[in-house]
């Protein structure tokens, strides 16, 4: 390995960079909200980097340089999909906006709890809980690789050291604090991975005819990887995610204007483009270099350490790993969001049987909403931080976790997360039905069909939300006045109409 000294402080005096970035955007730090939606500050441009450095962390740099390292050409379909999941949901993030801004919410679970109720925002939270914590071992698994690859050390030791790394900066600063870094880490990830590495590993292996002329030919085929796998886990999983997934509603929640959560969208997909295109040239070049490698997820780093100067691997290297811990911050903080507000509290309230719902000052409570203080979010950021590198240590495949992940809480929560958008019929039987007939069908599948589950659990889930709700008493228009707008403007809930009387 090519990686020295000056390297290796490099690396250190950039990781000193984003605890001080911490630090620093810490003062500021005040309330539960601020930690976890940024005080709903973000310009569509902030916004816009933050979920295209959220999506280029290791699912990206790593594992989608392993993945054009082993499926060549059609590895490309994980990249596409992230692209594609922007673009569909640039035009309906103004609607999960203006609801989450009535509301006051910060969660999914409490999107989906004041339509369909309790049992929806406990399902959704701890869903979604569960996915972000394999998201987040996905992370800490590529972090880890490149760290054993460069360094030498026991792969344990350095999920450990990379957890911990994870978890002071995260509570540290916050989602402000890791989309300030994002900005400073895309412009190198651009500036490395873009840029100088594909055209120094091209040129390394002697050009474009080189590389189509010294990989296997499954390796040059769009559809080599299966078109069940590509339509079923990768494709279909990836694009509806961003209807059930935390972290739609987190940086949609963070966002200033409807306009600006549309126009993030956008950004996002187009910042993103090209790293996850030039990490699959960049596999298929290392490939063709190194064809023995003991893992597709050492490509990355190991391109990096052999064709780089010393100084530039340092810098490519760090932004490398702070962006798959920015994107593991990202993920802790979705994490702990939805296990306090959608399964501690409300568990909690049910208990006590605290069950009016209301909206005071633009923000709905059960009984009285509660968050908990910094200091308590702080401490389950860090029980949560274990659990992550619980999943880095036995489940060490990145994007396999991501798409598990996705899978899960897609078979479970899509159709009750379109149906908030989209139909006022939709009954709070029929979201419970559906959610578990959703849920359960996916992982029964999962363990007795080798074609993917989602292709029946999301139909099954469809369906019974369908009968069950044309044989259910219609809702309350007022459990759905904040999704639709001419409901939203006869409203009592509505603080204008508040003022007419």
């Amino acid at each position: 390995m090519a990686i020295n000294v000056l390297d290796i402080a490099i690396i250190v005096i950039y990781f000193f960079g984003l605890i001080a970035i911490g630090v620093i955007v810490s003062r500021r730090i005040k309330t539960h909200e601020d930690s976890m939606v940024a005080g709903r500050s973000f310009g569509s441009f902030l916004a816009g980097v933050g979920k295209a450095a959220n999506l280029a962390g290791g699912s990206t740099s790593v594992g989608g340089t392993g993945y054009g390292y082993t499926y060549g050409i059609s590895g490309s379909w994980f990249g596409i999909a992230n692209i594609i999941l922007g673009l569909v949901l640039a035009p309906i993030a103004p609607r999960i906006w203006r609801a989450m801004t009535r509301g006051g919410f910060t969660s999914v679970g409490e999107y989906l709890g004041y339509r369909f109720g309790r049992f929806a925002q406990v399902f959704a939270g701890f869903l979604n809980t569960c996915a972000f914590i394999g998201f987040v071992s996905a992370q800490i698994v590529a972090t880890a690789t490149i760290m054993t690859v460069l360094f030498g050390w026991d792969y344990t030791f350095s999920a450990v050291i990379s957890t911990v790394i994870v978890i002071v900066y995260t509570i540290l600063g916050g989602l402000k604090a890791v989309v300030y870094t994002d900005c400073m880490q895309m412009a190198i990830i651009y500036l490395g991975i873009v840029i100088i590495l594909p055209i120094m590993a091209v040129h390394a292996v002697g050009g474009f005819g080189e590389i189509w002329s010294n990989i296997p030919t499954n390796l040059q085929q769009i559809g080599s990887m299966g078109w069940f796998q590509i339509i079923g886990v990768i494709l279909i999983p990836t694009i509806t995610a961003p209807f059930t997934i935390q972290s739609t509603y987190t940086y949609t929640a963070a966002c200033k204007t409807a306009k600006t959560a549309r126009n993030a969208n956008l950004w996002g997909s187009l910042f993103y483009a090209f790293p996850a295109f030039a990490v699959i040239l960049i596999g298929l070049c290392c490939y063709v270099m190194y064809p023995d490698l003991a893992s597709d997820q050492d490509a990355l780093p190991t391109i990096i350490t052999e064709l780089l100067p010393n100084g530039l691997i340092g810098l490519l290297l760090a932004a490398v790993l702070s962006a798959t811990m920015s994107t593991s911050s990202t993920g802790l903080l979705c994490a702990v969001n939805c296990f306090t507000s959608d399964v501690v509290f409300v568990i909690r309230d049910a208990i006590k049987n605290r069950s009016d719902r209301k909206i005071e000052e633009g923000k709905a409570t059960e009984g009285k909403k509660e968050v908990l203080t910094l200091a308590a979010t702080r401490i389950v950021i860090a029980i949560i931080g274990v659990f992550t590198l619980i999943g880095s240590l036995y489940f060490p495949n990145i994007i396999e976790l991501i798409l598990l992940g996705y899978s899960l809480i897609c078979g479970g929560l899509l159709v009750p997360a379109v149906a908030t958008m989209f139909s006022k019929r939709a009954t709070k039987p029929a979201a419970i039905v559906s959610m578990l007939s959703g849920g359960i069908s996916y992982l029964i599948l999962s363990f007795t069909v080798s074609w993917p589950a989602i292709f029946l659990a999301v139909p099954i889930s469809a369906v019974l939300m369908i009968v069950v709700s044309l044989c259910t008493k219609k809702p309350d228009p007022l459990t759905y006045d904040l999704y639709f707008e001419d409901e939203w403007e006869q409203s009592p809930n509505n603080p204008q109409n508040r003022q007419k009387q």
